[in-house]
């Protein structure tokens, strides 16, 4: 009995490992996207439900940052970049670190900070991770690029870090690595993600070399309904009508536990370095539409953190779509995704109605930024203003009024 209680009680513990601190990351280099600008990409999964995002002064200019609702000063960032074009993200790892007794762990967020203060490209972060004090606290992949094109995942542990670089075709022949919550410097067959692996390695196998848009990052990618191990896109069985209406969401790379999404599209030679974009979604990235933000200006306020209680507009809207889609009021609620209201064969669920939004905006913006007309870099970015208080006024915020006003319609 007292095994079996030990057994069991283990496997909660797993469980909620891999619901706290798991994620699904890309490096992508320029040879893979179709305009040529290299990409980073989380989707994020922690019990840190409630998102915003903030931008800081540092002594390398701004710096934009994924932080956590629960952290007001923003000590921690979880993905972000600076007016430098540098950008960074993690997802943990769970096989690195496995007999290291030290009580030095999970400072990643206050790494990542730090980085975006003080780093302009990959060499200045190889620098930063030398000189960090042993033990650094760190069990990751960390996915940096920069302004000149550079593009590599860091596996990292208390002592040591190995570089793959994803411009060596050696390391990366299409272009992109990939990591979930294992590292490939770690014990093998140990940590999380496996079939999230799956799912991702397959959707970007899909893709041609030089064709990967933001788009399909964005409104496909990062909300993703692919199995990796049952090989089922529940979303294409939503369309034809013939999906249940519920399905088990738990290693979906878009799941319970997914507190949001950060895909940061770097800028190519001769860009001027503050156009690197950061797009994210804060919340469930099933039911929040993605806002574009840049170090030149303040974050919208739809995704800065309230003076009471640090919550985001929109991650609040998109929890009261996220607790429609859920609706379970048992333990096995994280588990069960409601898919009848998300995609419909009419393109009508809530997933293809922010996307219908989402997709000329991303156009729209990526015109602007991209544009070969000889633009002086103060109108282009009053241009790119504009886009997005048009996009967050009339598109955004009716849309949300609309779905949440029918929220009792759905729960029938």
């Amino acid at each position: 009995m007292k095994k079996s209680f030990i057994f069991i009680l283990t496997l909660l513990i797993v469980s909620g490992i891999q619901t706290i601190y798991s994620c699904t990351t890309a490096v992508i280099s320029g040879k893979f996207t179709k305009n040529g600008r290299a990409m980073l990409w989380k989707v994020r999964d922690t019990e840190e439900y409630d998102n915003y995002v903030k931008r800081f002064a540092g002594p390398n200019g701004y710096f934009i940052g994924l932080v956590n609702s629960s952290d007001p000063e923003g000590n921690q960032i979880w993905g972000g970049h600076n007016s430098k074009g540098f950008a960074i993200i993690n997802s943990a790892s769970f096989n690195v670190n496995m007999e290291d007794e030290s009580e030095v762990h999970d400072l990643e967020g206050y790494v990542m900070k730090r980085a975006l203060e003080i780093c302009s490209n990959l060499q200045d972060f190889e620098h930063m991770l030398d000189t960090l004090k042993r033990p650094m606290g760190l069990a990751a992949h960390m996915g940096v690029i920069d302004a000149l094109g550079g593009a590599a995942f860091y596996e990292v542990n208390n002592y040591t870090w190995t570089k793959y670089d994803a411009n060596d075709p050696n390391v990366a022949p299409r272009g992109y690595i990939l990591r979930t919550n294992y590292s490939k410097t770690g014990k093998k067959d140990i940590g999380y993600g496996y079939i999230r692996m799956q799912a991702a390695s397959h959707l970007f196998d899909q893709i041609p070399i030089g064709k990967l848009t933001t788009e399909e990052m964005v409104c496909h990618l990062s909300r993703s309904m692919y199995h990796g191990l049952l090989e089922t896109d529940y979303r294409q069985m939503a369309i034809q009508n013939n999906a249940p209406h519920f399905i088990n969401s738990d290693d979906l790379i878009c799941r319970f536990g997914t507190s949001s999404m950060i895909l940061i599209e770097g800028v190519t030679k001769g860009m001027d370095s503050e156009l690197t974009t950061s797009w994210i979604q804060v919340g469930l990235p099933f039911t929040s539409a993605v806002i574009p933000v840049w170090t030149w200006q303040e974050v919208p306020n739809i995704l800065k953190g309230s003076k009471k209680d640090h919550l985001s507009t929109m991650g609040l809207m998109a929890s009261q779509l996220k607790n429609l889609i859920y609706p379970l009021k048992t333990a096995e609620r994280e588990r069960y995704l409601r898919l009848d209201l998300l995609i419909t064969p009419d393109n009508n669920g809530i997933c293809q109605k922010i996307e219908q939004i989402e997709s000329p905006m991303i156009a729209k913006i990526e015109e602007i930024e991209t544009s070969d007309k000889q633009i002086p870099p103060t109108k282009k970015k009053g241009l790119l203003s504009e886009e997005v208080d048009k996009y967050i006024d009339q598109k955004v915020i009716p849309l949300y009024r609309s779905m949440l006003s029918q929220l009792n319609n759905y729960e029938r």
